[in-house]
């Protein structure tokens, strides 16, 4: 009996320690509440309270983060290797970025 009374609370206990993500790829955030939840293709970025790196794109895939402090900042980001097109406002591998025309 006593056996089957410590399975019943060791169970419990598992499963009140077990949290659903309802939002698996993450959420834009307004005043603390999910505002959109971040689509396929993208993840959730938030600066907490500090320096903005900006989503790679196709004009820029590589950028820095800036200077200063942010906070309460989120956004949705293009997953890796993706980057946004600004465009199109799609997440795209860098070969399928538009191409840039040449000035002669």
């Amino acid at each position: 009996m006593r056996v089957i009374f410590a399975l019943c609370v060791i169970s419990l206990i598992a499963l009140a320690s077990c949290s659903t993500n309802l939002h698996p790829r993450g959420c834009i955030y307004i005043m603390g509440r999910c505002y959109k939840e971040c689509e396929e293709g993208t993840h959730s970025y938030t600066t907490g309270c500090g320096p903005l790196t900006p989503e790679p794109t196709c004009d820029e895939p590589s950028p820095v983060a800036g200077k200063g402090l942010i906070c309460d900042y989120s956004a949705c980001y293009c997953d890796s290797p993706t980057v946004r097109d600004t465009t199109s406002g799609k997440c795209v591998t860098l070969d399928k970025c538009p191409k840039k025309k040449e000035c002669n």
